[in-house]
């Protein structure tokens, strides 16, 4: 009899360190993993079907909340209508065995002694804000080609052309209300980004003796409350060649109507990039032809797109979207700037990216008429 006691013993011993052996493997790569992730993208957006091969017993792809009585979820996941920050929050299926049981004890432990003490308990805590790319890129990523994340933006850069595919910034209003006293002088040139190979990169030699100037995609402007992001958006990743004429004017009062939409709404995030537009050359044929300028052949975009997108306050399902294309010439100072409203499908296929779903503002705001790619055409 004692032998068969000693053999179950051993047998319940084995299978129970073997099971909290797991939990501990599971925990420490769920943490790993979101460590990680922070500051890769590809890590980011492959993030759900990772946290999905090592969930256990089905419990990783629910969502943990507390009861009624705390009114705030444990997963700490951003609510809806909050573009306000991104909160250290997890994905459904990112929370780990342990953690739940962690989470559970808590929770159990907060009502023992609201109970005990007759205190009620808080109806939340304030989420805390992350500075990385899940916040920056909470609507998705256009493209996975060549990432970088800076500070406040995230780009993709195309080493062929030496520009950047798109780049997104999550502009918010607190930032612009501010101002760090480091920036009220610019550099007296754009500074050379490490990240990127100088073979790969434009220079200043590149600009001299030509027809365009640097142009931001991320404007500093936008971050004026922090010298740190505000250097950032000098580099030459973040430049592009542009009309004289059109930044001046045109895409000046572009950038300024992000700034008047954060300061408005809390915050919005920015998708801007180059488009190199094709032109018909006979009436079957058609060509795209663009400039290349400096010894490195730097390529000078015909087009360039910015898509602003807010939450909506009575429809947080989807968010409303705003897209422009503006032609890489002088452009009418006094041209209205819904004149050059453009269809978010025609960015897509023009650009080669894919961008959130959501309610487009030339669908809602009937008196502005959305303009087609051919009405943006060069001459």
């Amino acid at each position: 009899m004692s032998t068969y006691v000693a053999v179950a013993l051993c047998a319940i011993s084995g299978v129970s360190c073997f099971i909290i052996g797991a939990l501990v493997q599971q925990h420490l790569s769920f943490r790993k993993i979101k460590s990680v992730m922070v500051t890769d993208p590809y890590v980011y957006q492959c993030r759900r079907q990772i946290f999905s091969s090592l969930a256990m017993f089905g419990r990783s792809s629910e969502k943990l909340t507390t009861s009624a009585e705390t009114g705030h979820s444990i997963s700490g996941e951003l609510e809806p209508g909050n573009s306000r920050g991104f909160s250290e929050g997890q994905d459904p299926g990112s929370v780990s065995t342990f953690d739940h049981f962690v989470l559970w004890g808590r929770t159990t432990a907060q009502k023992a002694i609201s109970y005990m003490t007759l205190s009620v308990a808080q109806n939340g805590h304030p989420q805390e804000k992350l500075e990385h790319v899940a916040g920056i890129m909470k609507y998705g990523f256009p493209g996975m080609d060549d990432i970088h994340v800076y500070k406040n933006f995230v780009l993709s850069y195309d080493r062929r052309n030496r520009i950047a595919h798109w780049v997104c910034e999550h502009v918010r209003d607190e930032c612009l209300m501010s101002r760090d006293q480091r920036t009220l002088n610019k550099p007296n040139a754009y500074i050379a980004d490490t990240a990127i190979p100088a073979t790969f990169s434009a220079n200043m030699r590149d600009f001299k003796n030509t027809d365009w100037v640097g142009g931001h995609m991320a404007s500093p402007q936008n971050y004026k409350c922090d010298s740190v992001k505000f250097l950032e958006a000098y580099k030459f990743s973040n430049i592009v060649p542009i009309n004289r004429g059109l930044k001046n004017h045109i895409w000046f009062r572009l950038e300024n109507y992000v700034r008047e939409m954060a300061l408005e709404y809390g915050s919005v995030h920015v998708y801007t990039g180059p488009m190199f537009m094709p032109q018909r050359i006979t009436f079957r044929n058609w060509s795209v032809r663009y400039h290349v300028m400096g010894m490195n052949t730097v390529a000078v975009p015909t087009h360039f797109f910015k898509i602003i997108i807010r939450e909506d306050r009575f429809n947080s399902e989807l968010p409303i979207m705003e897209g422009y294309v503006v032609p890489n010439t002088y452009v009418d100072k006094d041209m209205d700037l819904r004149s050059f409203l453009s269809d978010i499908r025609d960015i897509e296929h023009f650009a080669g990216l894919k961008f959130c779903d959501g309610q487009q503002r030339d669908q809602l705001d009937l008196p502005v008429r959305a303009p087609s790619m051919s009405d943006l055409q060069n001459d």
